[in-house]
């Protein structure tokens, strides 16, 4: 009998299968190049400053390199396949597209930006975020009508009230990527935001769960992309899409490096 290598619990299907290595980004999205990845313990040291360190910079931090890319073993490989040629591909066209605007147009991080994507597959697009929100948490969330959603190619049932997707568009050589964590607010402590993001060149997007009324997140919300036909091709314009910048791992954290230092220098004064 062959001997397992990898197995565990696919996050999507929930089936205890031998799981295999998946690119996410998928590998064909500029997701290619060497990676460092860090444990916690780790980043905490960019969120606290130790000795004097600033939360971009991890140099000497104890990470492991990822050759080719950052890859996970999240799900099995039927789903792997399933969701690659569903999904994927679409997202991939649609990565490909925006790195040509960013180029062409010279656009630059910190400005906000409108244009047009034609022949896009907005549901394929949107399934396809979602399927990588799940890889980066546990069994599909928990929720058996996500799972459903997402593994079953033409549906188009999903609860937008309780899943909010928004896009914007990230700085190279940024990568982001977090599972679920609360977000406490010091104006309303007791109604912490629950987000997920995933974040690589040339696209960012953050998924919010139960998302309060009252807050407005950063990006441009697309979960009107649910509501397309999974073989919809259109024309789909982006109004006000923001190209941010990452400087720090911590989740939706989208200040400048400017903006940090003043913070930094703002809390020292007080503590005087």
């Amino acid at each position: 009998m062959r001997a397992v290598k990898h197995p565990g619990k696919c996050r999507l299907c929930g089936e205890l299968k031998e799981l295999t290595p998946e690119h996410i980004p998928p590998k064909s999205a500029f997701n290619i190049n060497n990676i460092t990845v860090l444990p916690f313990e780790e980043v905490c040291k960019t969120l606290t400053g130790a000795d004097g360190r600033m939360p971009w910079d991890i140099n000497g931090l104890k990470g492991k390199v990822q050759q080719g890319g950052h890859k996970k073993y999240c799900l099995c490989k039927e789903c792997n396949n399933n969701t690659g040629n569903w999904y994927m591909r679409a997202y991939t066209d649609f990565a490909k597209t925006v790195n040509a605007i960013i180029q062409i147009e010279h656009l630059l991080p910190g400005n906000t930006y409108s244009f047009t994507i034609k022949d896009l597959y907005p549901l394929r697009v949107f399934k396809a975020m979602m399927t990588m929100i799940c890889d980066l948490n546990n069994d599909c969330l928990g929720d058996s009508n996500l799972r459903d959603f997402l593994m079953t190619k033409e549906s188009n049932i999903i609860d937008t009230s309780k899943y909010s997707l928004y896009m914007y568009l990230v700085s190279p050589q940024a990568v982001r990527m977090s599972g679920i964590s609360a977000q406490v607010h010091i104006d309303d402590p007791k109604n912490p935001v629950l987000v997920s993001e995933m974040s690589a060149y040339p696209i960012g997007f953050a998924m919010y769960l139960d998302k309060p009324k009252d807050y407005t997140p950063f990006g441009l919300n697309v979960d009107c992309f649910a509501d397309a036909d999974y073989n919809t091709k259109c024309n789909v314009q982006f109004s006000g899409i923001p190209y941010l910048d990452i400087n720090s791992q911590f989740p939706i954290d989208f200040r400048s490096k400017d903006d940090i230092i003043n913070c930094i220098v703002a809390n020292e004064e007080s503590m005087e």
